[in-house]
C-alpha cells in the first residue's frame, strides 16, 4: 500500500541545489543587501544634514558680509546728516555761483569723496537737493523733474523712514546717458528743524564687490540677491549693468524657496524689510560625499557578500558534484551499465553512500560475466564480423569505375580523332568528378563558373552554331563564396525551359560583379521569356511552404540562398514575353566573405 505522504515532506521534492539556493537567497543575500541599504540610507541622511549645515552656514556669513558693507554705508550716512557745517552750507542760498564755487572748493569738494575713496565697496555716493543755488556736478545735485519720476525718489519719499536699501534702474550720474541697475542706500538728510530744502544723501555700492562675497562661495553655493519686490538684482555668474542689455528679474514669488534652496532675510532693520538672499547648493561637493559614501557601502556589501558566496559556493560544489554523479552512475544501471565512480567519496554521508554504490557495482559486473555476459559477447562479435563482410560488398561498387569507363571512351575517341565528342566526354568526366569530391555546400564563385563552363561546353556541342555563350566575372569577386551548383542550376534552367523553342540563335550571358550592395550574379538567356501571370505565380510560389512539384530547380535555388544567407539574400526574375529573361542573385558583402552556415550543410 502507498503511505500517505505528510505536507511537511514536500520540502523532500525540491531538488537539492534549489534547497541550497533558497538558504543562499533568504539566509546570506537578503540581509546582507538589506543591511547594506540601510546603511547607505543612514549615511547619504547624514551626509545630507552636514551638508545642509554646512550650507547654511555658508549663506549666513555672505548674509553677514553683505550687512557689514549695508551698515556702514548706514553709518557714513549717519555721519553725514549729523554734520551740521555741511548741512547749514547745503542749505545756503548762495547769492551767485562764484560764491557757491567759493564754499566747494573750501568744504563741499572733498567732504563726500573721502568716503568713497576710504569705502571700496562705494561706487558713487552724493547728494540731491531742492536748493537752486548749487550747481550740478561731481557729487551735489538739483533735485529735478525727471530725478523726481524716479524710482529711488518714489520709494524714499513715500517711506516713513529716513533710511532706504532699494534697488532700481537709472541713469549713472557720472555719465547720465547710461542706464544701470542700482543698489543703493538712500538717506533723509532732515535732522535738523526749520530745513528751507529738502536734501537726500544716496550712496551707490559697488555690485562688483558685493558678488565677490557670492565668488568666494562659489565651489558650494550660486546666490540671488532680491530686493523688496521680490526681484533679482544681482547672481553669482551674472551682473546687471546695462538696461539694454538686462533688466531687473521679477521673480514668482511662489517659486523662490523650493526644498534645496536656502534663503535668508537680510535683516530684521526697516530699510532691509523684504530684501533677501538665496543660495541653490552647486552639489559638487555634496555628490562628492554621497559617491563616497556608496563606495563605501558597496565595497563592505561586495565583502559582505563574497566570502559568504564563496563558501557556499565550495560547500554545494561538494555535495552537488558527487550527488549527481551518484544520481548519473545509478540511472546507468538500468541500461546495464555497472561504472565505478571514480573519484575521492569523502568521509560524510554522501561519500559513504558512493563506497556502498561502487562496491554493490563490482559485485553485480562480476556476477554477469561469470554468468552470462562472455556468451553474449561472442554472440556480438560474430555479428559485427557479418556486418563487416557486407560492408565490403557493398564498398566494391566504386564512382571511380564510371571514370574508367569514361577515359576508355575518351581513348578510343582520341584514337579515332574524334575531337569534337572527346572534348565533350572530358567535360562530362570533370563534372562527374567535381560534383563527386564537392564536400563542402559553400565554393568560390571560381570554381562554380568553371563548372558552369564545362557544362556550357556540353550545351555548345549539342546546339552547335545557334548557341553561344558569355561570361563576364570581375576578378575582385573570384574568391567570394556562394552555395554549391546555384548559379549552374539558373543556367541549366534557362537551357532547358529558355531556349529549348528559340529558333534562332540562342545566347546566354553569365555576369558577378559587386557594388555597394555586395555580390550581383546575373544569368540573361534570349529566350522566349515568361508570362507577366505566370512570373507573379512564380514569384509566390518561391516564397510558399507548399511543394507543387513545379520550378524544382528555382524553388532550390531559392530556399538554398534564403537559408544560408539568413534571408537577407534577394533573388530577382525580370522576363520580358519573346525577347529575354534574367535571374539576378544579390547576396551582402559582408555575408559572401564569411557566410552563415547551418551545422547541417558542414
Amino acid at each position: 500500500m502507498k503511505r500517505k505522504r505528510k505536507p511537511s515532506a514536500i520540502v523532500n521534492d525540491i531538488p537539492l541545489k534549489y534547497k541550497f539556493l533558497f538558504i543562499y537567497l533568504l539566509c546570506v543575500l537578503v540581509p546582507i543587501l538589506s543591511i547594506n541599504g540601510l546603511f547607505y540610507v543612514q549615511i547619504s541622511r547624514n551626509v545630507e544634514a552636514r551638508e545642509r549645515e554646512n550650507l547654511e552656514i555658508s549663506v549666513d556669513r555672505v548674509v553677514y558680509d553683505f550687512m557689514q558693507i549695508v551698515n556702514e554705508c548706514v553709518a557714513i550716512s549717519n555721519t553725514v546728516a549729523a554734520d551740521r557745517t555741511f548741512n547749514e552750507m547745503m542749505d545756503y542760498a548762495y547769492p551767485d555761483n562764484e560764491a557757491y564755487y567759493e564754499a566747494y572748493n573750501n568744504v563741499l569738494r572733498d567732504k563726500l569723496r573721502q568716503y568713497s575713496n576710504l569705502h571700496s565697496y562705494i561706487y558713487w555716493m552724493g547728494v540731491y537737493t531742492t536748493n537752486p543755488t548749487i550747481q550740478n556736478g561731481n557729487s551735489y545735485f538739483i533735485l529735478s523733474e525727471s530725478d523726481k519720476m524716479s524710482e529711488w525718489y518714489r520709494k524714499i519719499s513715500s517711506d516713513s523712514g529716513k533710511v532706504l536699501l532699494t534697488s532700481y534702474q537709472g541713469t549713472n550720474p557720472l555719465n547720465p546717458p547710461q542706464q544701470e541697475v542700482f543698489v543703493s542706500l538712500i538717506r533723509k538728510l532732515d535732522n535738523s528743524a526749520g530745513q528751507p530744502y529738502s536734501k537726500y544723501l544716496r550712496i551707490d555700492l559697488r555690485l562688483n564687490n558685493v558678488q565677490q562675497l557670492f565668488q568666494k562661495e562659489r565651489d558650494y553655493l550660486k546666490f540671488k540677491l532680491l530686493d523688496e519686490q521680490n526681484r533679482v538684482v544681482l547672481e553669482s555668474d551674472r551682473s546687471f549693468y546695462s538696461l539694454e542689455k538686462n533688466a531687473l528679474l521679477e521673480v514668482d514669488a511662489g517659486g523662490i524657496q523650493p526644498s534645496k534652496q536656502i534663503v535668508r532675510n537680510l535683516g530684521t532693520a526697516g530699510y532691509t524689510q523684504g530684501w533677501k538672499l538665496v543660495g541653490t547648493p552647486e552639489g559638487r561637493k555634496s555628490n562628492g560625499e554621497m559617491s563616497h559614501a556608496l563606495r563605501i557601502s558597496l565595497i563592505f556589501a561586495v565583502l559582505t557578500i563574497i566570502i559568504p558566496t564563496l563558501l557556499m559556493i565550495v560547500i554545494l560544489q561538494s555535495y552537488n558534484l558527487r550527488v549527481k554523479l551518484l544520481y548519473k552512475h545509478m540511472k546507468l544501471v538500468k541500461y546495464e551499465q555497472f561504472e565505478n565512480i571514480d573519484m575521492y567519496e569523502g568521509k560524510d554521508e554522501i561519500g559513504g553512500l558512493i563506497r556502498s554504490f561502487n562496491l554493490m557495482t563490482e559485485k553485480i559486473r562480476n556476477l554477469i560475466n561469470d554468468v552470462y555476459k562472455l556468451e553474449i559477447q561472442k554472440k556480438d562479435l560474430e555479428l559485427e564480423r557479418v556486418r563487416a563482410e557486407l560492408n565490403y560488398l557493398e564498398s566494391q561498387v566504386d564512382p571511380h569505375f564510371l571514370f574508367n569507363t569514361l577515359n576508355a571512351i575518351l581513348v578510343i575517341c582520341k584514337k579515332y580523332k574524334y575531337e569534337e565528342v572527346t572534348d565533350v566526354i572530358r567535360n562530362l568526366a570533370l563534372i562527374l568528378r567535381r560534383l563527386l569530391s564537392w564536400k563542402d555546400d559553400l565554393i568560390t564563385v571560381e570554381e562554380e563558373i568553371s563548372f558552369i563552363e564545362m557544362y556550357l561546353q556540353i550545351e555548345k556541342f549539342r546546339f552547335q552554331s545557334r548557341f553561344t555563350y558569355d561570361i563576364d566575372i570581375d576578378p575582385a569577386v573570384l574568391n567570394w563564396r556562394i552555395p554549391k551548383m546555384s548559379v549552374q542550376a539558373l543556367v541549366e534552367n534557362s537551357c532547358k525551359h529558355g531556349l529549348q523553342s528559340v529558333k534562332g540563335a540562342r545566347k546566354i550571358h553569365v555576369s558577378a560583379s559587386r557594388n555597394e550592395a555586395g555580390l550581383i550574379i546575373t544569368v540573361t538567356d534570349n529566350g522566349k521569356g515568361i508570362e507577366k501571370e505566370k512570373l507573379k505565380w512564380i514569384e509566390s510560389h518561391l516564397q510558399s511552404e507548399q511543394d507543387s512539384g513545379q520550378n524544382i530547380g528555382l524553388r532550390n535555388v531559392y530556399k538554398r540562398l534564403m537559408m544560408y544567407y539568413n534571408s537577407r539574400a534577394r533573388f530577382i526574375i525580370e522576363s520580358t514575353e519573346y525577347e529575354q529573361t534574367a535571374i539576378i542573385i544579390q547576396i551582402p558583402i559582408d555575408l559572401a566573405l564569411v557566410p552563415q552556415v547551418e551545422e547541417s550543410h558542414v
